[in-house]
């Protein structure tokens, strides 16, 4: 599948004020949108990571250290689960 490609238009001044290159900053726009993305369960985690270009170890790592859960179980999901394991 081709990829697609968006326009966004960034004043110079913005890439003065972030001390970033228009690459740097791309790049961290889509590392953005894909954590925005995948907190409000929009994407699955795997293709968040894919999305910002990242390999998933380090893309969880990134969540970690922005204290971002990288699994959306409930505590009945888990009682639930523990269930199942205890009756093995």
């Amino acid at each position: 599948m081709n990829p697609i490609y968006f326009n966004i238009e960034i004043k110079p001044d913005i890439l003065v004020s972030l001390n970033k290159s228009a690459e740097e900053f791309s790049k961290e726009i889509k590392l953005w949108a894909a954590i925005s993305l995948y907190q409000f369960n929009k994407i699955s985690l795997a293709k968040a990571a894919s999305f910002a270009g990242y390999h998933r170890y380090d893309f969880e790592n990134i969540l970690a250290d922005l204290n971002i859960p990288i699994s959306n179980l409930g505590i009945d999901d888990i009682k639930n689960d523990l269930k199942i394991i205890e009756s093995l």
